[in-house]
């Protein structure tokens, strides 16, 4: 069974090589505990690790940057708190390493300082419901669809930005607890997740967790 699984993970893996191959867009979650009010929201700052590609500190623009990942928001409906990461994920068009993008939109004159992210709850009747989150309180979530192939065969890196600085450099567990973790490519002082899956990860903490959409 273990076999067959790996095979089935590298099937998924595979398509998602860097290099010069057509877009591969998956939906892809990035969770991050925290205990940050919603007025104190947290951003996601990532991608390739610049000194892992060449050109990423030359890049005159992010759409040449090979260290930048194309994502693609998806828009929510419904509570005030909500309103924020709507007018935020428009033109925000990379998970990078940078603040504001320069095509991102404001919120009420706010400039974000990354990709936004909702607060979540697992609870039914709270307006923060998701029904991706089934831990509890203060998880804050980007759910959007990334290029599997800009990733470093299939995987990403990440940090959370609140408080108007990241948090701590991490080291992260070799492998993420899940159904659909593998152990880590490369090391890190980020958080590393898989394109294509729902990656959770814990602010200052190297504890993951990686699981079918």
């Amino acid at each position: 069974m273990l076999y067959v699984r790996t095979l089935c993970l590298l099937a998924c893996l595979l398509p998602c090589v860097s290099g010069n191959t057509p877009p591969d867009f998956r939906r892809t979650v990035i969770m991050f505990e925290s205990r940050a009010s919603p007025k104190e929201p947290v951003f996601v700052r990532g991608g390739v690790f610049y000194g892992r590609r060449k050109g990423c500190y030359t890049a005159p623009s992010l759409d040449v940057n090979p260290c930048a990942i194309p994502i693609r928001h998806k828009n929510y409906t419904g509570s005030y708190i909500e309103q924020p990461y709507n007018d935020w994920s428009i033109g925000d068009n990379y998970l990078d390493w940078i603040g504001a993008e320069p095509t991102q939109s404001s919120w009420r004159e706010i400039l974000p300082e990354g990709s936004p992210t909702i607060s979540t709850s697992n609870i039914k009747k709270s307006n923060k419901y998701h029904v991706l989150n089934t831990y509890g309180e203060g998880y804050w979530l980007l759910d959007v669809e990334m290029d599997c192939s800009k990733t470093v065969n299939g995987f990403f890196e990440v940090k959370a930005f609140l408080n108007h600085e990241f948090e701590y450099d991490i080291d992260q567990d070799k492998m993420c607890s899940g159904a659909y973790a593998m152990r880590k490519p490369f090391t890190s002082r980020s958080h590393v997740g898989m394109c294509g899956a729902k990656n959770v990860f814990y602010i200052n903490y190297g504890a993951c967790e990686v699981t079918w959409l």
